[in-house]
């Protein structure tokens, strides 16, 4: 009993003090919660927003392709500029507030123009009518699936509703709509030339399980209606536009992205300050961060699902908005801070070179970039998918909380995990684990079947990123422990991304969806299978030959990273991670 009562105390004691605030520190924890929250309702949206534009998946995966490079430049010149004139907290603020106005303007990029489709429908037929091009002459005995939203009749005394029927012979079928009702038809497409138009009747209309042979509307006040769900071959041929829209927007994205990856390097180097200067716990700051992500997107979700349905079409500027406004409210809490930053080395370049002499940090530094290829997959593609299953925004949203509270809880043990399973089993499993999510992913029908693949995160992110960090003080060399945590998070979510991004952005031109997913699950697996075969054989070997060599030099093993240094760790990268 005696025992019991003390364990209580004891876990009391415990919770107590991991709860409890420092004063000091509630002004960066509440920054991190907005700054978190502001920046993932935004850059989940980047590449559906882009696809709105009338940007090609191949044109996607380009501009993913050259988004590291800002990476590489952006952090080392932001922190120059703040080094030079002695402006670290203002440097971060210019960097928030130029990372938000920068990608609000992204939704003032002009889009480029689709033909105007339209159907014409009254009680002798239906015709719809377009610009031709090659792709539309393609489109003759398809069957289509079309919906009609923004219908209007054209004469002077208007019916209240509009009358659709469908004809088989002598019986004829109808249905009564409103002029705000969005009406989705099936049915097969017949189509003809006359001039510079190309015009398509609907056929064999699919009416309640049922093949009718005509569809006309029963009214003789003609109505005209906007065809919303239409080929993709109905974007304009216009090279100029074309040529326009993707180079204002890559320009303008590249800039954005350059403040952004800034932001993400300087806001960890303050909070760090502020933390060691006040004698705090980073992960309890990073806690809010962590909440944000979990729930700011989620409502970003719910925000657009309601202003689709208000508006009538998709627009992801609530969501843009939403995250500006949260930034900038951090950025003005930043400007009351005090605090002082360490200068940084300046030997960065000198100490590359001496990491990319072994082959055991070769082969690692390797695995990264490819585990981080498949995150920048994901990251650039699964909204994209989901966005095809007609996923509603908030579920979109809520796949970012789901990873979110799992990861949460298991950041207390993970650091336990990870040193009883080792770390290069915990990269295997993560390989495996990427192609299972790959291949989950292209089969699913339902976009809610996504959470089951979601939870599956926890090894791919929270436990590998761990795995992953904690082996930077097994492979560093002494002195480089802390530039090798920075080439390895470079790495994966820079480069890794880019490389992901690209690759995938091919594979999708090429094989469509959920092919790219398999394709991509496959080289998940085949890199599974290659890290176990050069491990096993060969980096195992060396990595025992140098331990004895660091004991024959120190007298010593290397000590492992204590586990507050690793949570530290960890959390420096959990920013760039998780947008």
């Amino acid at each position: 009993m005696t025992g019991s009562v003390e364990a209580g105390k004891g876990w009391s004691t415990w919770l107590k003090k991991e709860l409890t605030w420092k004063k000091e520190l509630i002004l960066i924890k509440v920054i991190q919660f907005l700054y978190s929250g502001g920046t993932s309702s935004i850059l989940p949206y980047l590449t559906l927003h882009m696809q709105e534009l009338g940007l090609t998946v191949a044109e996607i995966a380009t501009v993913y392709a050259f988004l590291p490079i800002t990476s590489i430049l952006g952090p080392p010149l932001s922190g120059l500029v703040a080094d030079r004139f002695g402006r670290f907290k203002q440097v971060v603020v210019a960097n928030m507030v130029l990372t938000v106005v920068l990608h609000c303007a992204l939704l003032y990029v002009p889009a480029r123009p689709r033909a105007s489709i339209r159907m014409s429908c009254g009680p002798d037929g239906n015709v719809l009518t377009w610009s031709c091009n090659t792709c539309h002459q393609q489109l003759n005995n398809t069957q289509l699936q079309l919906t009609l939203q923004l219908c209007e009749f054209d004469c002077v005394s208007p019916p209240s509703e509009l009358s659709v029927c469908v004809h088989e012979e002598d019986l004829a079928t109808c249905h009564n709509y409103s002029l705000f009702d969005q009406i989705t038809l099936n049915g097969t497409v017949l189509s003809w030339r006359e001039e510079e138009k190309c015009n398509h009747t609907l056929y064999n209309p699919l009416y309640d399980q049922q093949v009718y042979h005509t569809l006309s509307c029963s009214s003789q006040c003609h109505v005209k209606c906007q065809v919303m769900q239409v080929p993709q071959c109905h974007v304009s041929d216009d090279p100029d536009s074309t040529a326009n829209t993707f180079w204002i927007y890559f320009v303008l994205r590249m800039i954005a992205t350059f403040f952004l990856n800034s932001l993400f390097t300087m806001m960890d180097a303050m909070t760090l300050a502020i933390v060691r200067q006040h004698n705090g716990d980073y992960g309890k700051q990073r806690f809010l961060f962590i909440l944000g992500l979990a729930t700011v997107p989620l409502l970003a979700g719910f925000t657009l699902d309601w202003h689709e349905a208000s508006v009538g079409y998709k627009d992801y500027s609530p969501a843009f908005y939403l995250g500006a406004a949260l930034c900038l409210v951090s950025a003005a809490l930043i400007t009351r801070l005090c605090f002082t930053v360490e200068p940084s080395g300046d030997k960065v370049v000198a100490d590359l070179l001496k990491l990319v002499t072994r082959p055991e940090i070769n082969v690692y530094l390797v695995m990264v970039l490819v585990m981080g290829s498949n995150w920048g997959f994901l990251e650039s593609y699964l909204f994209l998918y989901l966005e095809t299953l007609h996923a509603p925004s908030y579920l979109m949203g809520l796949t970012l909380t789901v990873g979110s509270l799992v990861g949460m809880p298991v950041m207390l043990i993970a650091d336990a995990v990870v040193e009883k399973l080792r770390r290069p089993t915990i990269f295997i499993i993560s390989f495996f684990i990427y192609a299972i999510r790959h291949i989950g992913y292209s089969y699913i029908n339902d976009p809610w079947l996504v959470f089951p693949f979601e939870v599956l995160e926890v090894f791919t992110y929270q436990l590998m990123w761990v795995a992953a960090i904690t082996y930077c003080s097994i492979l560093a060399p002494k002195g480089l422990l802390a530039t090798m945590t920075g080439l390895t998070g470079a790495i994966h979510f820079s480069l890794g991304r880019g490389l992901g991004s690209l690759v995938g952005g091919h594979l999708i031109n090429n094989l469509g969806l959920p092919a790219a997913f398999r394709a991509y699950g496959g080289i998940a697996a085949g890199s599974g299978i290659l890290y176990v075969l050069i491990h096993f054989c060969y980096i195992k070997k060396k990595l025992s030959a140098r331990e004895e060599e660091r004991q024959r030099e120190a007298g010593e093993c290397l000590p492992m990273m204590d586990n507050d240094a690793a949570h530290v760790l960890v959390n420096q990268v959990t920013a760039e991670s998780s947008l």
